[in-house]
């Protein structure tokens, strides 16, 4: 029997599972999910060439990424970086800095602009939003914004990825390798629909399996089974799963399709 046709899967809206009880899932690097502790699994990176090393931006207002926008991104695009200002304070000394995102037409004029979060000069954080993109789009770009700080802010973990949503940081796919992924999974079931942000509520074991849905990485499990969330009714999926041992992982199973039969 193939490792796909062991596994099960749960399709689930969002809403609840049997009985009101709620499966919650989070993943991290260490078995005591403390170290790069994440409810949500990392989405791959649009971008290549980023790093988690720091750098310093050149300039207040620094364009770094300019993406060609295609249907295949889908409608939705999230943007994130970090800042890693606070070892700098002495330097920055005032202001803060935060992440642009422009949507421009084929003739380079801007449709909308969305800024993230503001970080201090004093403060290491995430900055991120989420553009939608509609059929004038012809490009996306992101823009590292310094404001009223003495240098150029520092930034690391550059990303653009599907979605709405900033997940953690991750290479693109021709990037990424098994180490980069996280290594443990921890989860509880409640009657509580909202999952915890405490690591110590969670019961943690080493991911074995990672799955796949049309080709993207969606989750890590230790069994054959696993929940596939927000699924669309009447919508066909392709599912996949490698196993994990240690930072090696096997090559894709044969694919399985199958329609979901949630009501519309």
């Amino acid at each position: 029997m193939s490792l796909l046709q062991m596994l099960k899967f749960h399709g689930k809206t969002g809403d609840t599972m049997a009985d009101k009880n709620y499966l919650h899932t989070a993943y991290a690097n260490s078995a005591d999910g403390t170290d790069g502790f994440t409810t949500v699994y990392p989405s791959l990176n649009l971008l290549t060439g980023t790093s988690t090393k720091v750098v310093q931006a050149t300039s207040w207002n620094m364009e770094v990424a300019d993406i060609k926008y295609d249907k295949s991104l889908g409608g939705d695009l999230c943007a994130s970086v970090m800042f890693n200002n606070a070892d700098h304070a002495s330097d920055l000394l005032r202001g803060r800095a935060v992440i642009k995102i422009e949507t421009l037409d084929k003739n380079g004029n801007v449709l909308a602009t969305v800024y993230g979060e503001n970080v201090g000069y004093n403060a290491n954080g995430l900055s991120w939003g989420s553009v939608s993109i509609d059929d004038n789009t012809a490009n996306v770009k992101v823009f590292i914004v310094t404001d009223n700080m003495f240098q150029n802010a520092f930034y690391s973990c550059l990303k653009i990825e599907k979605g709405t949503t900033a997940t953690p940081y991750i290479p693109s796919s021709s990037e990424v390798t098994t180490a980069d992924w996280p290594k443990y999974v921890g989860t509880y079931v409640d009657t509580n629909p909202f999952s915890s942000t405490v690591s110590s509520n969670y019961d943690w074991d080493e991911i074995k399996y990672r799955v796949y849905l049309d080709g993207t990485p969606v989750g890590g499990s230790k069994l054959l089974s696993f929940n596939l969330e927000n699924l669309k009714a009447d919508t066909t999926y392709n599912v996949q799963i490698n196993q994990i041992n240690g930072n090696i992982e096997s090559d894709k199973s044969e694919s399985v399709a199958f329609k979901t039969t949630l009501p519309k």
